[in-house]
Formats: structure tokens, C-alpha cells, sequence
């Protein structure tokens, strides 16, 4: 993966670390697949969750990435800070109808 913030770009490979399935206060469940960097000489965030809602295959009309540099669990514990990403093609009103039945 790559990151880039201005003109520097971080990069590292990832290795799949499995998923946990999440629930939170609402009832509602959601996973979250983990990924740690391989390399320790990185800039790269050391921990990476992927998280799109969906438990079984399905079409994901948008998901959310968490970085960090502590440690998975405190990855796990986010329940503040949701990165949010759609698909480019969606258009301004499309996203906010979306948001607003998040």
C-alpha cells in the first residue's frame, strides 16, 4: 500500500493478520480485516483496518480505513473516527444521500 501526504509517498507490503468481527453499541456488527507492515524501517503506518460493514460477500457501497502505529486493539477500540471512501464515480449528492442512511 501507499500512502501520500503533499509530494511524500509511504509505501510498505502488508501482511493479512485475519479479521475481527466487531459489536458495537447500536447491535449493529461490522468486521474489520487487519493488516500489519512487514517492514520496520517504513514510514508507513504500521497497522492498517479495512472495514466496509459487510460480514458476508456483498457489494460495498463504501468503506473505511484506519491507520495507526500502536497496535491493532487500539486500531479496534476507533469508534470516533471513521475514514470514509466511496467509489470515484459517485457524484456530491449521491455521497450525502448515502451519508445521511449511514
Amino acid at each position: 500500500m501507499e500512502f501520500h501526504v503533499g509530494n511524500q509517498v509511504s509505501a510498505c507490503h502488508y501482511r493479512y493478520d485475519g479479521y475481527k468481527i466487531l459489536t458495537y453499541s447500536s447491535g449493529k456488527k461490522g468486521v474489520r480485516y487487519l493488516f500489519t507492515c512487514e517492514d520496520a524501517n517504513s514510514r508507513a503506518p504500521k497497522y492498517v483496518q479495512f472495514s466496509d460493514h459487510t460480514i458476508g460477500p456483498r457489494k460495498s457501497a463504501h468503506f473505511h480505513i484506519f491507520t495507526g502505529n500502536d497496535s491493532q486493539q487500539a486500531l479496534l477500540a476507533e469508534m470516533e473516527n471513521w475514514p470514509t471512501y466511496y467509489p470515484y464515480q459517485m457524484m456530491n449528492a449521491e455521497v450525502v444521500e448515502e451519508m445521511l442512511h449511514h
